[in-house]
């Protein structure tokens, strides 16, 4: 219920300045510290945005007639590392202490946080989450599995955040045929599964090889996996031809 303070136009004036600026700074940077800036040339940014209700005496229900407040940023998005493609990532599993409206994308992510930062204490790349026995998505990613040749995805819900690199994946795997169900993900199906994905806009698919500190089917990036990271990569190829 934040009143959009822009025209679809001055979004998109503001994110090409955004854009703009990036570069700028990308072309005038040559020192040690900043050469990795240099080698992000050419390639692509992410745009981070934040809107918030704005400024007003504290006050737990709406300030009447206040200006939302924006804050966006872009910064060189790097893709995954090639090491991280050919051996996977670990995860682990725990329970999601989340609100129930999973779907609002809002800033208090203090239970998203707290999950991955156990995640990482604990050698892995991401937290599962799992609620009244299903497991929903990653502290910062959405989830997919392979059971027997399927891909499999939780649907739209209040209890995860649906992202665009999520719909794009799936969008794709029905384009190309492969198969696949939007059903909720019993634990007992993530434990069993013989490949497990993680989707983010950062980070394209990460292959999960590892769950609990145990092997995820042969332990190794699965056959079905290569084949949607390869259909996403061709994706972005053609859009960034078709742009250029």
């Amino acid at each position: 219920r934040i009143v959009n303070p822009y025209s679809d136009d001055r979004w998109c004036e503001m994110f090409q300045e955004l854009i703009k600026r990036l570069d700028e700074v990308d072309q005038s940077l040559n020192t040690d510290q900043t050469r990795g800036f240099d080698r992000m040339r050419g390639l692509d940014q992410t745009i981070y945005l934040q809107v918030t209700r704005g400024v007003a005496p504290r006050d737990h229900a709406f300030p009447p007639k206040v200006q939302p407040t924006v804050f966006a940023m872009a910064h060189p998005l790097k893709p995954p590392a090639a090491e991280i493609l050919e051996s996977g990532v670990g995860a682990i599993s725990m329970p999601d202490i989340r609100w129930h409206r999973c779907d609002i994308k809002a800033i208090a992510l203090l239970p998203n946080i707290l999950s991955r930062q156990q995640a990482i204490d604990e050698g892995a790349a991401e937290a599962i989450l799992i609620r009244e026995g299903f497991a929903t998505e990653g502290a910062a990613s959405n989830l997919f599995i392979v059971s027997q040749g399927t891909v499999i995805t939780p649907p739209k819900s209040s209890d995860l955040l649906p992202g665009v690199t999520r719909d794009l994946v799936l969008e794709l795997i029905v384009e190309h045929g492969l198969p696949y169900e939007e059903k909720k993900i019993q634990e007992s199906m993530l434990n069993d599964a013989d490949e497990i994905w993680l989707t983010s806009s950062s980070k394209d698919i990460l292959p999960v090889t590892q769950l609990n500190n145990r092997s995820v089917g042969s332990g190794k990036p699965g056959p079905v996996w290569k084949v949607a990271y390869q259909l996403l990569m061709d994706y972005k190829a053609a859009l960034r031809k078709s742009t250029q």
